[in-house]
């Protein structure tokens, strides 16, 4: 596939398209093309996937093909995962209406940057608190939306990682810490980073309370090592423009893009367009049939995850 899809609030130039490929030694088009030829027919051959793989389009099964670096067997693993992962948290990422955000809106924006990070193709993800009244806040609706919000990104972004902004302004009480389930949290990180196949390069907190110390202790408890150690803490927008550079940052973050609060609303008419309900409505049918999976018995090994999964519990 050559011709990439645009899309005015998730921009990949065709440079990005090139760097992102080359990162896994992909520039051969017709290789992609034959490579997603052969998933494709195995897809048609898994009794518990090929209902899902109806919903599939080629840009997205192209877009987990990168996030595979370009392996056909890696491919499938994440197909695999990301059906099975999905049926088995649905209450992280199921059944999701745009009109149920609505409350969440009152005190979070959360919107993907419109270009790249240069110097490692990353999608920065930013989170801003627009108040300390969390009445409205909940962190599995929080998880939701952003899961929607990737759903839908497969089908236009070309990335190969993402990174997190979380912007603390406005939380002045500790009142944050009580609506942060780390069981919550800790099923999230599986299902993006398992399930999805997403690499998460940084988790980055601006503008910290003085509890935020508190803040990390409690996030470092429910991630895993290596992405807690990619939990950083910046105390200026420099410090920030070391990891994100300013060409790519809102303006209220020394940057030279769109605010944010801009960004949001013209996410929400996106999602509220009648192609992006059509596709987070399919969303619901990419969920694998464990009725009709060929191994006798579920192979915990081979998923990696749905042991975790079973004993996680949301309160």
């Amino acid at each position: 596939m050559e011709v990439i899809s645009k899309h005015p609030l998730i921009k990949v130039t065709a440079e990005d398209v090139r760097s992102t490929r080359g990162f896994y030694d992909l520039n051969d088009v017709k290789r992609i093309n034959e490579s997603l030829d052969v998933i494709e027919e195995w897809l048609k051959k898994q009794d518990h996937l090929v209902e899902a793989s109806k919903f599939l389009n080629r840009s997205f099964l192209e877009r987990v093909f990168i996030l595979a670096r370009g392996s056909i067997e890696g491919t499938k693993t994440k197909l695999d995962k990301l059906f099975t992962s999905r049926g088995l948290m649905p209450e992280m990422c199921l059944n999701k209406t745009v009109k149920e955000f609505e409350k969440l809106w009152n005190c979070v924006n959360y919107v993907p940057l419109p270009k790249l990070c240069p110097s490692d193709q990353s999608r920065v993800m930013v989170t801003q608190f627009l108040t300390d009244k969390l009445d409205d806040f909940s962190l599995l609706s929080y998880f939701r939306f952003s899961f929607m919000i990737g759903e839908y990104r497969l089908h236009y972004d070309y990335s190969l990682s993402e990174r997190y902004i979380i912007d603390l302004t406005n939380l002045n009480q500790m009142t944050v810490l009580t609506k942060i389930n780390p069981i919550v949290v800790r099923k999230a990180e599986i299902l993006c980073s398992e399930g999805y196949g997403t690499k998460i390069k940084g988790i980055h907190l601006l503008n910290a309370p003085s509890y935020v110390d508190k803040l990390v202790s409690l996030l470092k408890q429910a991630l895993k090592p290596k992405v807690a150690g990619r939990l950083h803490v910046h105390n200026t927008y420099e410090d920030l423009h070391k990891h994100i550079p300013k060409e790519i940052l809102p303006k209220e973050y020394g940057g030279d893009e769109t605010s944010c609060e801009k960004l949001s609303e013209q996410w929400k008419e996106v999602l509220r367009s009648e192609e992006a309900t059509r596709i987070i409505s399919q969303s619901d049918k990419l969920v694998s049939d464990e009725s009709k999976r060929q191994s006798a018995a579920f192979n915990e090994e081979y998923l990696g995850m749905p042991g975790s999964f079973r004993k996680l519990n949301v309160d």
